[in-house]
């Protein structure tokens, strides 16, 4: 089970009782393969990452996928939008 918040966690927490083993995952490359089929799933929140003709396939996948960590944090940063409501 998969859970995108603290609201979501306490409710599978409850849901599943008391013997509950809660693992975290800070980027897709550390989920194992098994993992990851069970991740991929119906409910999986996705969102489109749209390209226009100016827009370079290897540059854009350099950029989310490849090592440049500081660039790809301040983006996180700069265009981290907050949901007041599930906040």
């Amino acid at each position: 089970m998969y859970c995108y918040s603290d609201i979501e966690k306490s409710e599978a927490c409850d849901k599943l009782g008391s013997k509950v083993e809660i693992t975290r995952f800070k980027g897709l490359g550390e989920i194992s393969p098994k993992e990851f089929k069970n991740f991929i799933g119906d409910s999986i929140r996705l969102d489109p990452v749209i390209i226009n003709k100016e827009t370079s396939v290897d540059d854009l996948l350099s950029f989310y996928m490849g090592k440049n960590t500081p660039d790809r944090q301040n983006f996180i940063i700069d265009n981290l939008k907050v949901d007041i409501d599930s906040a």
